[in-house]
């Protein structure tokens, strides 16, 4: 967890376990802070990325999947689109 200013804690650590993701989930984020929002780059090829936010995102990859709902709807949304693939 990551609060709004707050650097991410152990960046090095952090990119090297979005590198080895099956899954990438992002949860309550705009993607307006880095370098935070630069993890969805480190995330491997071909890797689902999913974006759970309620707000409108200005997303520039189109390889993210964006629930636009809040965690506690999208979240679960989340895990059936899961179990459907």
């Amino acid at each position: 967890v990551v609060w709004f200013g707050e650097e991410v804690p152990m960046m090095n650590e952090a990119i090297k376990l979005v590198q080895t993701a099956e899954i990438f989930a992002v949860i309550g984020t705009s993607l307006n802070v880095y370098p935070a929002a630069g993890l969805l780059d480190f995330a491997p090829k071909g890797c689902p990325i999913y974006l759970v936010d309620p707000n409108e995102i200005s997303i520039w990859r189109r390889d993210v999947t964006v629930i636009k709902e809040k965690a506690s709807v999208g979240v679960p949304k989340l895990i059936e689109m899961i179990k459907n693939e």
